[in-house]
């Protein structure tokens, strides 16, 4: 009985705590909303298309980085959501011609997922949720 109170008591000055940990949301757990990827459509198509295709196939240019496929998946796998919405809102577009707020950018990230075959769930995309790890998309 001690020993339990005494590794109850370690738990709690750590600020570890006894009960197990939730598990680490990916992007396979549905984390944005089919609504709020398409209302992001217009605005991809405007903003970033030109140098952000989702295939290899569709580059126009060799500096364009698709955001599908293997590029994005060896740039972003492992990493947290909030990441690429901190990009896209700090550095998008790179040429200067529009500024990207936190929401579109957040809308952007779920119209990311979407066209990379991500399901969509019942909760749009936020800063609550955006700690959800890229992972490649189940089959």
């Amino acid at each position: 009985m001690a020993a339990v109170l005494a590794w109850t008591a370690a738990l709690a000055y750590s600020g570890a705590s006894a009960e197990p940990a939730a598990a680490q949301k990916t992007t396979n757990d549905g984390v944005y909303t089919k609504a709020q990827a398409d209302g992001a459509r217009d605005l991809y198509a405007k903003v970033c298309l030109s140098c952000h295709p989702f295939t290899v196939a569709a580059k126009k240019k060799p500096k364009d980085l698709p955001l599908g496929e293997e590029p994005f998946f060896e740039e972003w796998e492992g990493r947290p959501l909030q990441e690429l919405i901190s990009v896209i809102a700090l550095t998008m577009p790179n040429d200067g011609s529009a500024v990207i707020t936190q929401q579109q950018a957040t809308d952007l990230t779920a119209y990311i997922l979407q066209q990379n075959g991500y399901p969509a769930g019942t909760q749009p995309l936020s800063k609550d949720t955006a700690g959800a790890i890229v992972e490649r998309p189940k089959k």
